[in-house]
């Protein structure tokens, strides 16, 4: 066992490396089958023959793709392909200035639709399916379940993981962003597209304590076989966040947010000339919230139930928002659900 100053040394010495900048991320191989505007929906192949319905996976635009598939052991994508399950995953690329006109019924009802759609025929090619089951992470799931709302058919099944659905549920995030004491507009104003550093930081202070807590976690486990590399491609994921398009983040806000749309039946939510109602959704959903989750509470994401127009079940796992996805937790109670259709 490490002395006291033997760890607080090789824990210096580890951080003189810049592991952050070196750390490799990204554990599976996978071919890219779509691209519009920076969108890309990439395929990968499952190890082995096919035991399951193809899947489709929304990931949140705010954050990159690759938390998914983080680095081998670490990776919620090898587990899936490596159990036989062939994926097709959103990546939205990296937001620009020039994307601070982009409106939300542009990146759901044209860009996600489009890349549902476009891996729904790639799969019909490669494994003979008619639909796709449609997974959501986080605001990825928002998505998928407005793009839902406005296409009750378009998926065979829908899953959505850390999702938030009732807004107003959201704890500390629910009070921040209230119209009296969020002004939006002056933000996207201001900034034009929403800064991905301040959505992390304000993450960040709904439990600050985090913060500290990363770096004794490093110390305390310099010592573990494999933390350390971990602890670094976390970092180079967290330290890489994404703008969200200011259009589309007023409208998100306005909506989500300040009306509560998703959940509330008096408000009139019509994009691109679709009105968006999870009741009209008919297809059988499951939700899965972290039981330790603080961006997303589980009783925001369980609101589901009341909402959608389908048989609904949920199911709690260990952990938070981000570490269900590295655990091996949350690639377990997946798996339990592709099986299930």
């Amino acid at each position: 066992m490490m002395t006291l100053t033997e760890r607080t040394v090789e824990t210096a010495r580890f951080l003189a490396t810049d592991p952050v900048r070196e750390a490799r991320v990204g554990a599976t191989t996978y071919e890219v089958v779509h691209h519009h505007n920076k969108l890309r929906v990439l395929h990968f192949a499952p190890r082995g023959p096919v035991t399951a319905n193809p899947v489709f996976v929304s990931m949140p635009l705010i954050n990159r793709w690759f938390i998914w598939d983080l680095m081998p052991g670490h990776s919620l994508i090898a587990e899936l392909v490596a159990a036989g399950v062939p994926v097709y995953l959103v990546d939205w690329g990296k937001t620009g200035p020039e994307d601070n006109e982009v409106t939300l019924a542009y990146l759901v009802d044209r860009m996600l639709l489009r890349a549902l759609r476009r891996a729904e025929r790639d799969a019909r090619r490669r494994y003979n399916t008619d639909k796709l089951d449609a997974i959501g992470y986080c605001v990825g799931g928002t998505f998928l379940a407005i793009t839902l709302g406005q296409y009750p058919e378009l998926a065979r099944r829908a899953c959505f993981v850390a999702t938030p659905i009732d807004f107003h549920r959201s704890g500390r995030l629910a009070l921040w962003a209230q119209p009296g004491h969020f002004p939006v507009d002056k933000a996207i104003d201001a900034f034009g597209n929403y800064p991905g550093r301040i959505i992390k930081d304000a993450f960040a202070w709904l439990r600050p304590q985090g913060q500290t807590r990363k770096w004794v976690s490093l110390w305390e486990r310099i010592d573990r076989e494999g933390f350390p590399a971990l602890w670094a491609a976390l970092e180079k994921w967290s330290n890489d966040p994404v703008d969200f398009p200011g259009e589309a983040y007023r409208e998100y806000v306005r909506r989500c947010y300040f009306e509560n749309a998703l959940v509330d039946d008096s408000v009139d939510w019509v994009m691109a000339n679709r009105a968006v109602h999870l009741r009209d959704v008919t297809v059988p959903a499951h939700v899965i919230a972290a039981a330790s989750d603080h961006i997303v509470p589980p009783a925001a994401a369980f609101a589901l139930e009341g909402a959608w127009g389908g048989p609904v079940t949920t199911r709690t796992i260990k952990g938070g928002h981000v570490g269900v996805c590295v655990s091996g937790v949350l690639a377990g109670a997946l798996l339990d659900w592709i099986r299930e259709g």
